[in-house]
């Protein structure tokens, strides 16, 4: 070992130089002297990064997170382990202080969704408050067919339904215009006087007064828009067919048409409608309110029908309800008599002048219907389908509903297969039709078996041009 005063050389053992006595003394590797300085720096830091983390999560009331306790001391050695650095700033890159802060933020994205999911309505909810419970569409026609009547004048018929509470039929201006005075015919055939209290000449809409039908329940109005491919309902008494349903949809809106009348904005339907279906109803199929007025027949086309919207003129024909027009304001509209006063007393009768006559297709169409609304009735265990093209109160009328009641609940079925029409004989005052007809019946014990008949209709007509059975005779 070599002496640090004089250089001579020494062994390892020796305490002072043999030359010089010196004392001979270790000399260790000095390490650097921390700084303690940046040392205090990074504690702060870290500290601060706690706080400000802890402070986040307390104010956005989530669970408190503890820091990586670890990883920062872990940091704090290398830091103090490796050479003095100058600037603190590269000290402070070196701090995991954004882990805890992407772990939050993770955290309040999963919560934050599930709060929100808890306030949402789900869709499935929102249908079931906003959809009109949908009706079975048998008894939105039974529940209706009671409130739409014929309207009957001396120029021809049209059809109509009940509006108000008060005996107020709504129908179309071109139905009654020229007469203050009008029939008002219900499901049954019972006739009823009405007076058009009233119309205008420039929508197709009218109002009569029905003083027979105050008290009963009208049918329920539509007072928003309906929406293309909605399933209808059109009620009337198409080509001296009484009371009739037909199905279909609403196949377009916003159609415009100007004639006589101005048509705005109204309803596209393919529900079948003839002559005669005029001022008849279209309902909603799904819930049994009234969204239009049938109006008018494309007379190009099969199937294409126009009805007016419900709520665009709901308001004038409340306002006629409420404040009715009188016999004289009606006339001026459409000029109705030449001598308007001698009609005035209420010994004002129809004239039934107006010859109807039979014919050999009318008679074989109405019985071809007749039996598609018998097979109905029977099926459905429902006089209604057949009520209408009965003499009210006949034999025949009343044993059809006796026979319906006996069949209700036995399960019995039956399916028409065949009508021949083989003869019509047109008398003075009625019409006879036979026919040899064949069904498939099941009986309430389930044994189906092949009948087959030979009928003989009586049809006798109204003074109005309207068809009805008054017998039905088996023959042999």
């Amino acid at each position: 070992m070599e002496c640090t005063k004089c250089g001579a050389a020494n062994s390892e053992n020796e305490k002072f130089c043999k030359k010089c006595g010196a004392t001979m003394t270790t000399r260790k590797t000095r390490k650097p002297k921390r700084n303690k300085f940046l040392y205090a720096l990074v504690l702060l830091v870290a500290f601060l990064g706690l706080g400000l983390g802890l402070s986040q999560l307390i104010g956005n009331d989530e669970p408190e997170q503890a820091l990586p306790q670890e990883e920062t001391e872990s940091a704090e050695e290398q830091v103090v382990e490796e050479e003095p650095v100058e600037e603190p700033a590269e000290v402070e890159e070196e701090m995991p202080v954004e882990e805890p802060e992407t772990q939050v933020s993770s955290e309040e994205q999963v919560e934050g969704t599930v709060t929100k999911a808890e306030n949402i309505t789900h869709p499935s909810d929102q249908e079931e408050k906003v959809e009109p419970k949908k009706v079975d569409k048998t008894a939105i026609i039974k529940g209706a067919q009671s409130r739409v009547y014929t309207i009957l004048t001396e120029g021809g018929q049209g059809s109509g339904f009940l509006f108000t509470e008060t005996g107020m039929v709504v129908t179309n201006a071109h139905v009654v215009a020229g007469y203050t005075d009008v029939i008002v015919r219900n499901v049954n055939g019972q006739d009823q006087e009405g007076t058009v209290v009233g119309i205008s000449a420039e929508s197709d809409i009218a109002l009569i007064q029905v003083k027979d039908l105050t008290g009963i329940e009208p049918l329920e109005v539509e007072m928003a828009g309906t929406a293309v491919g909605t399933e209808v309902i059109a009620l009337g008494s198409p080509s001296g067919f009484e009371n009739t349903a037909s199905m279909g949809y609403l196949t377009g809106i916003d159609r415009d048409f100007y004639q006589e009348f101005t048509y705005e904005d109204i309803y596209q339907i393919d529900a079948a409608l003839a002559p005669g279906s005029s001022g008849g109803p279209l309902l909603d199929a799904g819930t049994g309110k009234v969204i239009g007025i049938n109006s008018l027949l494309f007379p190009d086309g099969d199937s294409i029908g126009f009805s007016i919207p419900m709520y665009s003129m709901y308001a004038q024909l409340d306002s006629w309800a409420k404040s009715p027009m009188g016999r004289e304001a009606v006339a001026a509209i459409f000029p109705v008599y030449d001598d308007f006063d001698s009609y005035e007393d209420d010994n004002y009768e129809f004239d039934y002048s107006t010859t109807h006559e039979f014919t050999d297709e009318s008679l074989r169409e109405f019985v071809t219907s007749y039996q598609e609304f018998y097979e109905l009735a029977l099926n459905e265990e429902d006089f209604y389908y057949v009520q209408n093209l009965l003499v009210y109160q006949s034999d025949i009328y009343n044993s059809m509903i006796e026979y319906i009641d006996q069949i209700a609940g036995k399960g019995m079925e039956h399916n028409f297969n065949k009508l021949d029409i083989t003869g019509v004989e047109i008398k003075e005052d009625h019409a006879m039709v036979q026919t040899n007809e064949a069904f498939e019946f099941k009986d309430a014990q389930g044994n189906w078996s092949l009948q087959e008949r030979s009928k003989v209709y009586t049809i006798v007509m109204d003074d109005y041009g309207f068809f009805y059975v008054s017998d039905i005779v088996n023959v042999e």
